[in-house]
Protein backbone atom coordinates (compact mmCIF):
# COMPACT_ATOMS: atom_id res chain seq x y z
CA UNK A 1 0.00 0.00 0.00
CA UNK A 2 2.92 2.53 0.54
CA UNK A 3 4.32 1.98 -2.78
CA UNK A 4 0.77 3.15 -4.30
CA UNK A 5 1.18 6.41 -2.22
CA UNK A 6 4.50 6.74 -3.53
CA UNK A 7 3.46 6.62 -7.24
CA UNK A 8 0.92 9.08 -7.14
CA UNK A 9 1.82 12.11 -8.57
CA UNK A 10 1.60 15.16 -5.95
CA UNK A 11 0.00 17.87 -8.86
CA UNK A 12 -2.35 19.33 -6.36
CA UNK A 13 -0.10 19.35 -3.53
CA UNK A 14 2.76 21.28 -5.78
CA UNK A 15 -0.20 23.35 -7.06
CA UNK A 16 -1.43 24.14 -3.61
CA UNK A 17 2.19 24.43 -2.50
CA UNK A 18 3.26 26.74 -5.50
CA UNK A 19 0.31 29.09 -4.79
CA UNK A 20 0.88 29.09 -1.52
CA UNK A 21 4.70 30.41 -1.79
CA UNK A 22 2.76 33.06 -3.66
CA UNK A 23 0.38 34.08 -1.84
CA UNK A 24 3.11 34.40 1.02
CA UNK A 25 5.26 36.58 -0.96
CA UNK A 26 3.18 38.72 -2.64
CA UNK A 27 0.23 39.33 0.15
CA UNK A 28 2.43 42.69 1.57
CA UNK A 29 3.32 44.11 -1.86
CA UNK A 30 -0.38 43.48 -3.06
CA UNK A 31 -1.96 44.76 0.14
CA UNK A 32 0.07 47.51 0.25
CA UNK A 33 0.18 49.37 -3.38
CA UNK A 34 -3.17 48.33 -4.89
CA UNK A 35 -6.62 48.93 -4.86
CA UNK A 36 -9.19 46.52 -3.97
CA UNK A 37 -10.35 46.32 -7.69
CA UNK A 38 -6.62 45.22 -8.66
CA UNK A 39 -6.51 42.57 -5.96
CA UNK A 40 -10.20 41.37 -7.26
CA UNK A 41 -8.49 41.18 -10.81
CA UNK A 42 -5.19 39.29 -8.98
CA UNK A 43 -8.40 36.74 -7.49
CA UNK A 44 -10.44 36.17 -10.62
CA UNK A 45 -6.86 35.57 -12.79
CA UNK A 46 -5.63 33.36 -10.10
CA UNK A 47 -9.22 31.33 -10.28
CA UNK A 48 -9.21 31.09 -13.67
CA UNK A 49 -5.78 29.39 -14.35
CA UNK A 50 -6.45 27.11 -11.46
CA UNK A 51 -9.60 26.07 -12.91
CA UNK A 52 -7.46 25.86 -15.95
CA UNK A 53 -4.70 23.67 -14.41
CA UNK A 54 -7.20 21.14 -12.97
CA UNK A 55 -8.65 20.63 -16.52
CA UNK A 56 -5.55 20.08 -17.88
CA UNK A 57 -4.37 17.62 -15.06
CA UNK A 58 -7.70 15.93 -15.50
CA UNK A 59 -7.26 15.80 -19.72
CA UNK A 60 -3.57 14.82 -19.27
CA UNK A 61 -4.60 11.61 -16.84
CA UNK A 62 -6.98 10.50 -19.29
CA UNK A 63 -4.48 10.82 -22.12
CA UNK A 64 -1.88 9.09 -20.67
CA UNK A 65 -3.39 5.69 -21.16
CA UNK A 66 -4.32 6.58 -25.03
CA UNK A 67 -2.44 5.41 -28.16
CA UNK A 68 0.57 7.89 -29.30
CA UNK A 69 -2.08 9.41 -31.98
CA UNK A 70 -4.80 10.18 -29.11
CA UNK A 71 -2.47 10.49 -26.70
CA UNK A 72 -1.43 13.53 -29.01
CA UNK A 73 -5.03 15.28 -29.56
CA UNK A 74 -5.55 15.16 -25.62
CA UNK A 75 -2.73 16.77 -24.89
CA UNK A 76 -1.86 19.46 -27.49
CA UNK A 77 -5.47 19.88 -28.81
CA UNK A 78 -6.75 20.38 -25.27
CA UNK A 79 -4.00 22.77 -24.46
CA UNK A 80 -5.46 24.64 -27.40
CA UNK A 81 -8.64 24.17 -26.41
CA UNK A 82 -7.93 25.12 -22.83
CA UNK A 83 -5.97 28.31 -23.71
CA UNK A 84 -8.65 29.68 -26.37
CA UNK A 85 -11.19 29.51 -23.41
CA UNK A 86 -9.12 31.40 -21.13
CA UNK A 87 -8.94 33.92 -23.57
CA UNK A 88 -12.71 33.93 -24.14
CA UNK A 89 -13.14 34.39 -20.11
CA UNK A 90 -10.61 37.20 -19.98
CA UNK A 91 -11.99 38.56 -22.95
CA UNK A 92 -15.42 38.35 -21.43
CA UNK A 93 -14.60 39.81 -17.86
CA UNK A 94 -12.64 42.58 -19.44
CA UNK A 95 -15.41 43.77 -21.66
CA UNK A 96 -18.19 43.27 -18.71
CA UNK A 97 -16.78 43.98 -15.65
CA UNK A 98 -14.75 46.70 -13.90
CA UNK A 99 -11.59 44.27 -13.26
CA UNK A 100 -8.00 46.11 -13.87
CA UNK A 101 -7.24 44.91 -17.12
CA UNK A 102 -3.79 45.01 -16.84
CA UNK A 103 -3.70 42.81 -13.31
CA UNK A 104 -6.06 40.60 -14.94
CA UNK A 105 -4.38 39.63 -18.01
CA UNK A 106 -0.90 39.98 -15.58
CA UNK A 107 -2.69 37.50 -13.52
CA UNK A 108 -3.54 34.76 -15.37
CA UNK A 109 -0.24 35.53 -17.70
CA UNK A 110 1.66 34.78 -14.26
CA UNK A 111 -0.59 32.12 -12.70
CA UNK A 112 -1.03 30.02 -16.24
CA UNK A 113 2.93 29.87 -16.85
CA UNK A 114 3.44 28.75 -13.06
CA UNK A 115 0.14 25.98 -13.66
CA UNK A 116 1.57 24.65 -16.92
CA UNK A 117 4.91 24.43 -15.83
CA UNK A 118 3.86 22.29 -13.24
CA UNK A 119 1.46 20.49 -15.55
CA UNK A 120 4.38 19.77 -17.82
CA UNK A 121 6.72 18.65 -14.63
CA UNK A 122 4.44 16.02 -13.87
CA UNK A 123 3.50 14.64 -17.18
CA UNK A 124 7.54 14.45 -17.66
CA UNK A 125 7.23 12.27 -13.89
CA UNK A 126 4.55 10.23 -15.37
CA UNK A 127 6.32 9.40 -18.72
CA UNK A 128 9.28 8.09 -16.16
CA UNK A 129 7.24 6.12 -14.31
CA UNK A 130 5.75 4.57 -17.31
CA UNK A 131 9.39 3.47 -18.58
CA UNK A 132 10.55 2.35 -15.55
CA UNK A 133 7.40 -0.31 -14.93
CA UNK A 134 7.87 -1.42 -18.64
CA UNK A 135 11.89 -0.75 -19.27
CA UNK A 136 11.28 -2.86 -22.96
CA UNK A 137 11.82 -0.44 -25.98
CA UNK A 138 8.85 1.83 -26.19
CA UNK A 139 7.61 2.02 -29.70
CA UNK A 140 4.96 4.53 -29.31
CA UNK A 141 4.70 5.35 -33.20
CA UNK A 142 2.85 2.19 -34.49
CA UNK A 143 -0.55 2.51 -31.86
CA UNK A 144 -3.28 3.65 -32.96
Amino acid sequence: MESNIQKKPGFFKYIALSSLIVIILGAYPVWKFFTVNQINSFVFGYIISLINAFIGYKLNSMAFSKPTKSFMVLVFGGMGIRLIVVLLFLLILIQFTSLDSICLVGSVFFFYTLFISIEIYFLHKKQLQAKKHNPGPVNRINDN
